[in-house]
């Protein structure tokens, strides 16, 4: 794991040692162990390495490499975690390596496979490869977007690095605000899912696409590689086989996630999925009395889950290392934490995260692996029901679609609540749009040509998981994830999204998600006796969640001064009704919605990165 830069130059003048070290010294926190930058004739590479596979200045980089077929150049952020494989594959073909990096392993494949090579790597990336014959440089960023690469055109730069505060140092900056991506920020609680970002002008490379730049005529074009609409169901499989795959997999996935010559740890909220993976991980290991975690919880019943940890820790012989994050901390490390995050985030759960991975940092735990793109590839939150239930009465199921209902409601949600989330995902995309923007708290935030429309209704489950990973949930996850553990120098790696795994799933029928009313029934299943009843008998779900509303209501002083700041700060686009609105919550006349922490964060960041609007 590490941070990467690039700058080009379009009028083909080199580019100077201080502007590209000014990119990598601001992401100094990614790569503590060093530092590297390549000089080409219009072009520059830099590199902060946080050393995790071959600890030996062998792995430095930018790494050249000279191969059967061209000489190449990379700078590279993340891990293929095949590369063992992969690398006894090219050594039958006559290839030869000086390191053990995967980086090296990536280099020969891309002489061997060229662009191609991409469809073979099973990980987590973001890099780029300078190609001296083609005289092109070839960006790649990995299949579900677990690594963050960014780019921007400024006068003669064209840029890219890990982060956008790289960017921050080029000469001719300026933040400005993407009105559209804002509004679909604050009212509709997205981000990242588009190649925009809340900067305007700075876009992400998209998760499974390419950017191949021509560095003699200064033109770049876009190849998307990877495509989970290219899924096909599998109906012949049965439960039962499916659950035994699913736990192969894992195990199979956990394993190579293993690959370190560090100390890895896990993150251990106490729900199913992190748990699995610690339980998964004990079994693998040979050093169980060495294995650590690390749980961040609340003093506040209503949003604890430690009992869970701590009985997993107790099953496993874990060492569980557990954490209190307070408001007052949070409040005091705002402007930091906004600095590191680039962009405002959904909610105070972020903190929690840090704090996990501040902590696994000061136990020497530079690797941790965690239960990101659980939910999404198990279908696991709990608004799948909506599309569920409504899936069954297109399909006419209408027997299992009473006993489904049935059994959801005996779970604590009331029948009014199921039959809102069925008939959102049963009325027209158009007017489930129109409906949505009568609400009170989207009434709040002025219109903007080009924000998304979304009805949030799906025909199928299928459509809703693949949302999951690209419009709605896991993109912005996968951001946070990637900050919280970057900041503290730690490698966070998600073995659930291990493409074969994910790819397992999106192929299993709609029936074997949800049964009797419960999610995530194949996990429930396939894990029986590897992780303790206990954890896997729970229907309740919360993750590192922070007890917010107490919090909000508890500083509500801060809080109403905070959103004040931000309306003003807004320009226009948050009205000042805004601010009867969470008194209305501070004086407990309405629910706490999250709306209040976007609008909140989004003054934060609006003063931290000096952004115009």
């Amino acid at each position: 794991m590490c941070g990467i830069a690039g700058i080009i130059k379009t009028d083909d003048v080199p580019v100077r040692q201080d502007e590209i070290k000014k990119m990598t010294d601001v992401v100094a926190h990614r790569g503590p162990d060093g530092e590297g930058f390549y000089f080409g004739k219009n072009f520059a590479f830099g590199h902060r390495r946080l050393a995790i596979i071959d600890l030996t200045d062998a792995g430095k980089q930018p790494m050249r490499y000279e191969g059967k077929n061209g000489t190449y150049v990379i700078t590279y952020n993340g891990e293929v975690y095949n590369y063992i494989e992969l690398k006894e594959e090219l050594i039958k073909d006559g290839y030869v390596f000086n390191t053990h990096t995967d980086t090296e392993v990536i280099l020969a494949a891309y002489d061997k496979w060229g662009r191609d090579c991409v469809k073979r790597f099973n990980g987590m990336w973001a890099f780029a490869i300078y190609d001296e014959k083609r005289n092109e440089i070839f960006l790649s960023r990995d299949r579900f977007g677990i690594k963050p690469l960014y780019y921007t055109k400024l006068g003669n730069y064209f840029a890219f690095g890990s982060e956008i505060k790289q960017f921050t140092v080029l000469d001719g900056w300026k933040a400005k605000l993407n009105r559209a991506r804002a509004y679909d920020f604050l009212a509709l609680s997205i981000s990242d899912h588009t190649e925009e970002t809340l900067f305007d002008g700075v876009y992400q490379l998209f998760p499974g696409f390419n950017l191949v730049y021509d560095l003699s005529t200064h033109k770049y074009a876009l190849f998307k590689w990877y495509d989970l609409n290219d899924i096909k169901e599998n109906k012949d499989i049965s439960f039962d086989e499916a659950c035994r795959m699913f736990r192969e997999l894992l195990f199979d996935s956990v394993r190579i996630h293993l690959r370190s010559d560090v100390k890895v740890g896990s993150c251990l909220s106490g729900g199913l999925d992190s748990s699995t993976l610690v339980c998964v991980m004990n079994r693998l290991i040979d050093n169980k009395e060495n294995q650590e975690t690390v749980s961040a919880t609340t003093e506040v019943k209503r949003h604890r889950e430690i009992e869970y940890a701590q009985e997993v820790a107790k099953y496993t012989g874990v060492k569980l290392h557990v954490i209190y994050p307070t408001f007052d901390e949070l409040s005091e490390k705002l402007q930091e934490i906004v600095w590191y995050h680039d962009m405002p985030f959904g909610s105070t759960f972020i903190f929690a995260q840090w704090k996990v991975f501040e902590t696994a940092r000061k136990n020497g735990l530079i690797v941790m692996l965690d239960g990101q793109g659980a939910d999404e590839i198990l279908a696991g939150y709990h608004h799948v029901y909506g599309p569920f239930l409504a899936s069954l009465l297109r399909k006419l199921d209408i027997g299992r679609f009473f006993k489904e209902f049935n059994a959801i409601s005996k779970l604590g949600y009331s029948k009014g609540l199921i039959f809102k989330l069925v008939m959102a995902n049963l009325i027209p995309q158009m007017l489930a749009g129109k409906l949505r923007k009568l609400r009170r708290k989207e009434s709040f935030f002025r219109s903007v040509e080009g924000a998304s429309d979304f009805s949030f209704t799906y025909k199928n489950m299928s459509d809703y998981r693949i949302d999951m990973f690209y419009k709605t949930s896991l993109l912005p996850l996968l951001r946070y994830e990637d900050r919280d553990s970057m900041r503290f120098s730690v490698e966070g790696r998600v073995p659930y999204l291990d493409y074969r795994l994910v790819e397992f799933m999106l192929s299993l029928p709609e029936k074997y998600l949800v049964q009797n009313g419960v999610t995530k029934v194949i996990l429930r299943n396939a894990m029986r006796g590897i992780v303790p009843d206990k954890v896997l008998d729970r229907k309740d779900k919360l993750g590192f969640e922070t007890p917010e509303n107490v919090w909000m209501r508890e500083h509500g002083d801060f809080v109403l001064q905070k959103v004040k700041e931000a309306i003003e700060l807004s320009g226009g686009l948050v009205s000042e009704k805004f601010i009867d609105y969470v008194r209305d919550f501070l004086e407990s006349k309405i629910q706490y919605d999250r709306v209040i922490w976007r609008v909140l964060i989004f003054g934060e960041w609006i003063k931290k990165f000096d952004v115009r609007v």
